[in-house]
């Protein structure tokens, strides 16, 4: 039976191979990104192979393993590559002044407390915030790779937001006081 399900994984993979690329590719920027993650995807398909529980729609599961790849790809792309630069980039979201006027020390204790406090933030709201602010797609672009309507997106973002605004006040006083 498992040999039957690798054979049909293997067939259909092959006839959804292009379309299943132009979708991941669709979702990332860089073709080797995507054809990375395709080939994760077809790997994840031959090695959850189970002859007992065979699956039904095989198509739809590609698909569905793919998005959750892309996703997963998102996830850590950048969560911890932000630099300090980027963190300057991000200043008036946190209303918490001019960074280039701090000194290297302070700024990298700022820089610190960012990223500590975006790790902090629930999963949902963390990737809402590091797609949109950090990475830089649109609302419409994660709805897609999400797949949650752009009006949860923004009300995730927000809330995301405003942990950080609070839990980030303390970094406000250091610059107020400089």
């Amino acid at each position: 039976m498992e040999a039957v399900m690798t054979r049909q994984i293997s067939e259909s993979y092959q006839k959804e191979h292009p379309k299943l690329l132009a979708y991941i590719r669709s979702k990332v920027r860089r073709l080797e990104d995507a054809e990375d993650i395709a080939q994760d995807v077809f790997y994840q398909t031959l090695t959850s192979v189970n002859a007992l529980e065979p699956i039904e729609d095989l198509a739809a599961w590609i698909y569905t393993l793919a998005r959750n790849r892309i996703i997963d790809w998102y996830r850590k792309k950048k969560p911890l590559e932000l630099s300090p630069d980027d963190a300057l980039g991000i200043e008036s979201l946190f209303e918490i002044g001019d960074l280039e006027v701090l000194d290297v020390p302070t700024r990298e204790l700022i820089y610190e407390s960012i990223m500590d406090a975006i790790e902090e933030l629930p999963l949902e709201q963390r990737t809402v915030f590091i797609l949109q602010a950090i990475e830089g797609l649109t609302f419409r672009e994660i709805a897609v790779i999400e797949d949650v309507s752009v009006n949860t997106l923004i009300a995730r973002k927000r809330y995301a937001v405003a942990f950080l605004r609070k839990r980030l006040r303390s970094i406000k006083k250091i610059i107020e006081n400089e």
